[in-house]
């Protein structure tokens, strides 16, 4: 057993990379840490939420990181650089969970502004906006081909898209 530290407050999310030689985590002291699995040591620090970071998840290409946080954005971060290369605002409030589609072209949230939304990696605008649940979203997922979208709230509801 490996005790990665690094971190100064909660962890929220882990994930492995698709060669499991890397671990990206999020955290309530605000960071993302990129950790090599066998070392045990941090690769790099992100740094740029105001609030707690509720979710990272690599890219398919497993060049970026997206995150997600509780002051209201998604952001995408450059492994090779270590820096912030892409903001998307338009959240009305915490976001919860996000990810990207298989094609990596695509990023899917979901908020406690009780909507999912979908963006354009490239242009970081806003594609589509989502709503049917009445409260907040905490949780989201993709199918394997990108068609549907399946979405969790604290309304007790699941939701499939597509």
């Amino acid at each position: 057993m490996k005790l990665l530290l690094g971190h100064s407050k909660d962890i929220i999310s882990t994930q492995f990379s698709s060669d499991g030689k890397m671990i990206v985590s999020s955290s309530n002291d605000k960071t993302i840490n990129l950790w090599n699995v066998e070392s045990g040591k941090i690769l790099k620090q992100f740094e740029g939420h105001s609030d707690y970071v509720t979710r990272a998840k690599f890219s398919p290409d497993g060049k970026f990181i997206v995150s997600c946080s509780l002051d209201n954005t998604i952001r995408i971060w450059s492994i090779e650089t270590g820096r912030e290369w892409k903001i998307f605002e338009g959240h009305t409030n915490q976001v919860y969970d996000a990810k990207y589609f298989p094609d990596g072209q695509t990023i899917v949230s979901c908020s406690s502004d009780n909507t999912i939304r979908l963006w354009d990696v490239e242009s970081g605008k806003e594609i589509q906006m989502l709503k049917g649940h009445s409260n907040c979203v905490r949780c989201v997922d993709i199918s394997p081909n990108g068609n549907i979208i399946a979405s969790g709230s604290t309304d007790c509801n699941i939701r499939i898209w597509g």
